[in-house]
């Protein structure tokens, strides 16, 4: 709960107060909301609809003011802004700036929700009351939303995960965010559309460490192999790196791996000493998330020990190679949330450590541009050199993935698909699946299915 008053919020988003000045304990886009009472409606405006036609329902849901870019027709003090949007992140960064929470962001192509997941519940099982992204509210609404719930007196930490798709949503966000610890998880060929080359695409990701507060941390993948673009961002920063195996100057690395069907065990060399640990976390990915929780923690100042607790109580999250048995030699790999090149790799690698028939189900890799098609090729050889037995592709350029993984066949009805799998299923006695998509594609169709 926030205590601002509408003179205040004028002051901070240029605007011009109409009607009386008003304690404002809350602030929601969303005239459905039944959270809130008494709260301040800011009526954004988007791509398929305009927030100020629905002041009126603001109004009956229980808003007793509007933020808005014109007078509207009713009642109640109104706040006119330039812009909705704009005053919306505004607001959230006035609230960042004076808080004295901790802030940490994450950003990069894979792995972020993962990170700010186990970042959540290390600190919780620490005992800290953590405020974060929820879901995928990552973007230039999303994160400003979530900064709208600090509260000094309650939440110690925030952990916000970034998604940006150009160099503009970066600067945006991370102005807002002002992170105190920042971490760039890894960079690969995700949003190549709106990003246009990689080059832009490793600039941005670097981008939010030119945002860090005064005596911040960047903690940084010491395996990624583009830092020397983020050289002028690092400047006077403070740094903290982590990698998969033992490097000159790096802070937090792996000493031994045991990968299991079922889970990881781990021996993690730290600076502050040395830790092992279970995860119930699945693919060889998953290692460099635990490297940057580990890394990122400590640099927040966490124990070993609450470190450990954390992780070792972590479930993998849904959507991101979470398994589900349909019984004791039948297992699901729900890995459906997103998909690109990187991602796919690490997850077909993952598939063939599996006893059995081995079953790849993948539609396209969305947002690729001009590498679409050699990418999903590359795939394709990917899956034949691991041996993969059976690829069912759905979608348009996916059909190379079956073309030259020799294996595939290539569907354009979902229904279609499940009648072959339902046959692969009853046919073969030992069978992992591993459904692998991105979400426009609604893979998780599949999932219900099963």
């Amino acid at each position: 709960m926030i205590c601002l008053d509408l003179n205040i919020i004028s002051n901070i988003t240029n605007g011009v107060l109409f009607g009386d000045n008003l304690k404002i304990h809350y602030i929601s886009i969303d005239t459905r909301n039944k959270k809130y009472k008494k709260y301040l409606f800011i009526a954004l405006k988007g791509k398929n609809i305009d927030a100020h036609t629905l002041c009126l329902d603001a109004i009956n849901s229980g808003a007793i003011a509007l933020l808005v870019e014109f007078l509207v027709p009713v009642m109640v003090p109104q706040l006119i802004v330039k812009d909705t949007n704009k005053a919306l992140g505004e607001i959230s960064r006035w609230l960042r700036i004076n808080s004295n929470v901790k802030v940490f962001a994450v950003t990069g192509s894979t792995g972020k929700t993962t990170v700010k997941e186990m970042m959540v519940n290390i600190l919780r099982y620490s005992g800290n009351n953590v405020l974060y992204t929820y879901g995928n509210l990552n973007n230039n609404i999303g994160v400003p939303l979530t900064l709208l719930n600090l509260n000094n007196s309650f939440y110690k930490y925030v952990i916000l995960e970034l998604g940006v798709s150009c160099i503009n949503d970066m600067k945006y966000l991370a102005n807002i965010v002002l992170p105190d610890i920042a971490l760039v998880t890894n960079i690969s060929f995700s949003h190549f559309i709106s990003f246009k080359s990689f080059y832009n695409i490793v600039k941005t990701k670097g981008l939010i460490f030119n945002y860090l507060k005064k005596n911040g941390i960047a903690v940084i993948n010491k395996d990624i192999k583009y830092l020397s673009f983020w050289n002028k961002y690092l400047l006077e920063k403070n740094m903290m790196f982590y990698s998969f195996r033992k490097k000159l100057g790096v802070d937090v690395f792996l000493l031994n791996l045991d990968l299991k069907d079922y889970g990881s065990y781990l021996t993690i060399y730290t600076f502050l000493g040395v830790i092992k640990i279970f995860l119930r976390l699945l693919g060889i990915h998953n290692i460099f998330n635990i490297l940057a929780s580990i890394s990122c923690s400590i640099s927040l100042g966490i124990s070993l020990k609450d470190i450990i607790i954390g992780l070792e109580s972590f479930l993998p999250v849904k959507g991101r190679l979470y398994p589900i048995y349909l019984n004791k030699y039948k297992l699901i790999l729900d890995d459906t949330y997103n998909s690109n090149p990187r991602s796919v790799y690490y997850s077909v690698l993952f598939l063939s450590r599996f006893s059995g028939y081995k079953v790849l189900i993948i539609s396209d890799m969305a947002e690729l541009g001009k590498f679409s098609i050699r990418s999903h090729i590359n795939i394709g050889f990917v899956v034949r050199n691991l041996y993969i037995d059976k690829v069912f592709s759905i979608g348009f350029h996916s059909f190379y993935i079956s073309k030259y993984s020799l294996v595939g066949e290539h569907f354009i009805k979902i229904s279609d698909l499940i009648i072959r799998l339902k046959y692969i299923l009853m046919l073969n006695s030992k069978v992992t699946v591993l459904i692998k998509g991105s979400r426009v594609f609604n893979m998780d169709k599949i999932i219900s299915f099963l």
